[in-house]
C-alpha cells in the first residue's frame, strides 16, 4: 500500500460516481462514472448525498445495475485515499420519499351539480436512483474487501497508464472514455475502482459510502458522457450548514403556470419533464430545487432504527421457523431486491419453485425441515442485522444534529458535461416546503361555473392567478400557459455560508462570507444579463465549455 496520496487541488475536489441511464435492452461500453463490460444497465436517474464538516464531505451513491455479476465495474475519480464502506439503500428510499416534489389542488367555494370535478371526485393528491512506481504507471493507494465489493484505490500522473490499467483489469474503456479520464489525472484525483466479489451476486449490491477531505462537494459529470443517455436524471441531496447552491451552474426555478395541474395522475413525472424543459430553455446547464428545510424535520420522519430492531426480532422469535420467515418476506420496510438475494443464499428454493414459496408457510415447511427452517431464519436474521439494520443505523448520522437539507435535481445530455457541477451554501434563501399547492375556486352563478385556478404554498406565487375560465373545468394546460416559458427565474446565487467556519449540525443557517473562488465575475455579469436576454439552444450551447474557461482562469 502506498504511504502517500497524490496532490490533489482543493478548488476543484470532489466526489461521487455518475452514473447512467440506459434503456434494458441496449448496450453500454462504459456505463457513465462507472464502467461495464457490455451489458444493459436500467437507472432512472442517478442518486447522491453529500454531507459537509468542515473540509469532511460524506458522500453516499446509489448503485443500480441490471446484468451479469462478473461483468460488473465502477469507476469514480476522488480525492486523495477516501474511507470506503457500504452504505444503505434504505436512506434512498426514504429520503427520496420525503423529499420528492408533491403536487395538491386545494378547493375553495361550491361548483354546480355534475361538474367536472364533482362528478369524479377531484383531483387525488400525486404520490410522494501498481502496477509500478515510476512516472507514467499505475500506483495500487489501497486494496480491500468492501461489503459485496473488491475495492482499488488507484493512481497515475499519466492518462494512458491509467487507462491501459482499467482496460488490463477488465473495465471495459473506450476511446472517448480514455480521452475523459485525463482532466481527472490532470487535476491530482485518485480513482476508486470496485468489482463484486466472485461469490456476490448483482442482488447482493448496496450504495456505497465514501468519506474524503475537500472544500467543496462535487459531481464528476464530464466522465459521465461517456455513455450517458440523452436528459439524464441527476439528484443531489446536499447536507450542510445552510440552504445548498449549485455554485458554477445557474440555479433554475421552473414556471409552475405549466404544471398541468388539473390532470389525476402523473403529476410528479410532469415536474421532471417541465425541469427538462427549463434547463433546455436555460441553456442546457442548470439545477432546479426540490426541496430545502432543517434536517432535524426530515430525521423524525425517517423510519426508527429501533422499530426496524424489533420488527426482525418479532420474526427471529418465532416457535415455528417457517412463520418467522414468511413473516421477514413479507416486511416491505425492508429493501425487497435485498431481501430476495438473502433468502436466494439462505434457503434456496428447489428448481422450477416460485418465489411465492417463501410467503407461504405450509409449502416451506413441506419443501425444507425443521432444522433446515431454523438454521435459514438465525443466517437470515443476522444478515438483516448487519447488512441492513446496521448499515441504515449509520447512514442516518447525515443527518445528525441540526443541518440544513436540499434536494437538488436537473437532467443533463451527453453534450452538456462539459462542466463538474459544484455547490456551495446561502443562508438568506428560504425553505422550499416539499409541497406545492394550487388553489381551485368555483362559483355557481345562475347554473354556470365560475372558476379560477391560483398558485399557493410552494410555488414562491402565492395568489398568482394561472387561468380561469367560465363553464366546464378540463384537465388541460391553458393554451396562453403553455406558450410560456418553461423557467420563471434564472440566476447564478453567491454563496455567504463558508463551511469551514460553520459547523454543520451546530450553528445552522449562520451567514458568514466566504471567499472560495467558485462565485466569479462572469458569473456575475451574465446575472446581470437578465433572462430576456438568453437565446441559448441546449444542444448547441457553447456557454458551458467558455464559462469552464474562465472559471477555471479565476481559480487558477
Amino acid at each position: 500500500m502506498a504511504s502517500q496520496a497524490m496532490p490533489v487541488r482543493s478548488v476543484l475536489t470532489v466526489v461521487v460516481a455518475a452514473m447512467l441511464i440506459v434503456v434494458a435492452g441496449q448496450r453500454a461500453d462504459a456505463c457513465g462514472g462507472f464502467f461495464c463490460s457490455n451489458v444493459p444497465v436500467n437507472q432512472n436517474v442517478e442518486q447522491i448525498i453529500f454531507r459537509q464538516d468542515g473540509d469532511q464531505v460524506v458522500a453516499l451513491v446509489r448503485i443500480q445495475y441490471q446484468g451479469d455479476a462478473e461483468d460488473f465495474s465502477w469507476v469514480v475519480p476522488v480525492p486523495g485515499i477516501p474511507e470506503v464502506t457500504t452504505s444503505s439503500e434504505l436512506v434512498f428510499t426514504s429520503m427520496d420519499s420525503l423529499t420528492r416534489p408533491r403536487f395538491r389542488i386545494q378547493y375553495e367555494g361550491q361548483g354546480c351539480q355534475q361538474q367536472f370535478f364533482d362528478e369524479f371526485g377531484g383531483v387525488p393528491q400525486a404520490s410522494p436512483a501498481s502496477d509500478g512506481s515510476a512516472g507514467g504507471a499505475v500506483t495500487i493507494l489501497e486494496e480491500k474487501p468492501v461489503g459485496p465489493f473488491n475495492v482499488q484505490i488507484v493512481s497515475s500522473d499519466d492518462p494512458g497508464a491509467m487507462a491501459k490499467w482499467l482496460r488490463d483489469n477488465n473495465y471495459d474503456l473506450t476511446e472517448r472514455g480514455e480521452e475523459l479520464i485525463a482532466p481527472y489525472v490532470a487535476e491530482g484525483m485518485n480513482f476508486v475502482a470496485l468489482k463484486l466479489q466472485k461469490d456476490k451476486s448483482v442482488g447482493d449490491l448496496v450504495p456505497l459510502k465514501m468519506v474524503y477531505k475537500t472544500s467543496r462537494p462535487m459531481v464528476p459529470i464530464r466522465l459521465t458522457a461517456v455513455a450517458a443517455m440523452p436528459d439524464m436524471g441527476i439528484i443531489v441531496w446536499l447536507v450542510g450548514p445552510a440552504r445548498a447552491i449549485p455554485t458554477n451552474f445557474p440555479h433554475v426555478v421552473v414556471n409552475y403556470a405549466k404544471i398541468n395541474w388539473l390532470q389525476q395522475f402523473g403529476l410528479y413525472n410532469s415536474y421532471q419533464t417541465l425541469v427538462t424543459q427549463a434547463m433546455n430553455e436555460a441553456g442546457g446547464l442548470g439545477f432546479a430545487t426540490d426541496y430545502a428545510g432543517p434536517g432535524a424535520e426530515l430525521s423524525d420522519m425517517m423510519p426508527e432504527v429501533e422499530t426496524l430492531r424489533t420488527t426482525l426480532d418479532e420474526q427471529a422469535g418465532q416457535l415455528d421457523p417457517a412463520q418467522g420467515l414468511v413473516g421477514i418476506a413479507r416486511t416491505a420496510i425492508f429493501p425487497q431486491t435485498k431481501l430476495s438475494s438473502l433468502f436466494a443464499e439462505r434457503l434456496p428454493l428447489p428448481e422450477g419453485e416460485p418465489l411465492f414459496a417463501y410467503g407461504n408457510t405450509q409449502r416451506l415447511s413441506e419443501l425444507f425441515s425443521f432444522v433446515q427452517l431454523r438454521l435459514a431464519l438465525e443466517s437470515i436474521v443476522a444478515d438483516i442485522r448487519s447488512q441492513i439494520i446496521d448499515p441504515y443505523e449509520d447512514g442516518l448520522r447525515v443527518l445528525d444534529g441540526e443541518p440544513y437539507v436540499t434536494r437538488m435535481f436537473t437532467t443533463l445530455s451527453p453534450d452538456e458535461m462539459t462542466l463538474d457541477p459544484c455547490f456551495g451554501y446561502n443562508s438568506e434563501l428560504k425553505d422550499q416546503p416539499v409541497e406545492r399547492v394550487a388553489i381551485l375556486h368555483r362559483e355557481c352563478i345562475f347554473d354556470e361555473l365560475h372558476w379560477t385556478l391560483t398558485l399557493g404554498q410552494g410555488t414562491d406565487r402565492d395568489g398568482e392567478v394561472i387561468d380561469s375560465g367560465v363553464g366546464d373545468i378540463m384537465p388541460v394546460v391553458s393554451e396562453a400557459n403553455a406558450k410560456q416559458s418553461s423557467f420563471r427565474d434564472m440566476r447564478f446565487i453567491p454563496e455567504n455560508v463558508d463551511p469551514m467556519l460553520v459547523p454543520t449540525g451546530s450553528s445552522p443557517y449562520v451567514n458568514q462570507r466566504t471567499n472560495c473562488g467558485t462565485f466569479s465575475l462572469p458569473m456575475l455579469a451574465m446575472n446581470l444579463l437578465g433572462v430576456g436576454a438568453l437565446a441559448w439552444r441546449r444542444r448547441r450551447s457553447r456557454w458551458g465549455v467558455a464559462h469552464s474557461h474562465r472559471v477555471r482562469t479565476l481559480k487558477a
